[in-house]
């Protein structure tokens, strides 16, 4: 796992031009939704907003979905297109036979893209705050211990999904799609009290949505999704089921591309 983790360091070392737009794309991206933002928000606080979950503060809610929405989406890229890049080169057929353990190849491709996403977005925070005059709140910096539990739930996650990307093969489809509706029905952008109730139960049986709102509640003391002990509740159980179920489902797939020989096939 250490040689997996430096060698993608070596690859990242290698482009400092990624690394210079890794920072500068962010802000460009964001440009539009800011513009947004103030045309409706121009101090930073929303009635709207209020009138649904107890606070106006509009730019705390939107920084805690952004950096859970990062984390959701670097976790699904990194653990699908480990796969995607292994078929691309024809490297995939050769790592296979390998005797070294397939779920210890994708979880240190995803280590490191976790470690980088804790500094760019520890930087992204620091120019938000700068760029936009957006900052989250200092309350945040207590529930870190959440992100704990957080982590492990979507590593199972991730690793179900790099699963299914070993059977469909197509990476990109899968990856754009289930990360954009995975983050918008979590809330990431919006409290999911104002979806329609066909969403609403959509976003009640993702476990992300619970950890969000927990988030949430504890910096911002909003008005709790659902009682505030069954979404802890619900979060944790879903954070020890999640995993379990991502690896026995990846060795299952697995064993089914070894049987139909479908490895090769991209």
């Amino acid at each position: 796992m250490g040689a997996i983790i430096w060698k993608n360091i070596l690859e990242y070392r290698r482009y400092p031009m990624e690394i210079a737009f890794t920072f500068l794309m962010p802000i460009v991206w964001f440009l539009p939704t800011y513009f947004l933002i103030i045309s409706f928000a121009p101090q930073g606080t929303s009635s709207g907003l209020a009138s649904w979950i107890g606070t106006d503060n509009f730019f705390s809610f939107y920084m805690i979905g952004l950096i859970v929405g990062y984390f959701t989406a670097t976790i699904f890229w990194s653990m699908g297109f480990s796969l995607k890049r292994l078929m691309d080169i024809g490297m995939l057929e050769t790592i296979w036979v390998c005797p070294i353990s397939k779920l210890m190849y994708i979880i240190g491709e995803s280590l490191f893209s976790i470690i980088r996403l804790i500094y760019e977005m520890t930087i992204l925070i620091i120019m938000y705050k700068l760029v936009f005059r957006m900052a989250v709140p200092p309350a945040i910096w207590q529930t870190l211990p959440y992100f704990i539990p957080f982590i492990f739930l979507m590593y199972g996650f991730g690793i179900a999904f790099a699963s299914l990307v070993l059977l469909v093969k197509d990476a990109n489809t899968m990856i754009d799609t289930t990360s954009f509706l995975v983050q918008t029905l979590t809330g990431t952008q919006n409290p999911p009290q104002v979806f329609p109730r066909f969403f609403l139960a959509i976003s009640l049986a993702i476990p992300i949505t619970y950890f969000l709102d927990i988030i949430r509640v504890r910096t911002l003391n909003i008005n709790p999704l659902v009682p505030y002990g069954l979404e802890l509740f619900i979060f944790l159980a879903a954070s020890l089921l999640f995993p379990i179920c991502g690896v026995w489902f990846f060795n299952y797939i697995d064993r089914k591309c070894r049987i139909d020989g479908s490895l090769h096939v991209h």
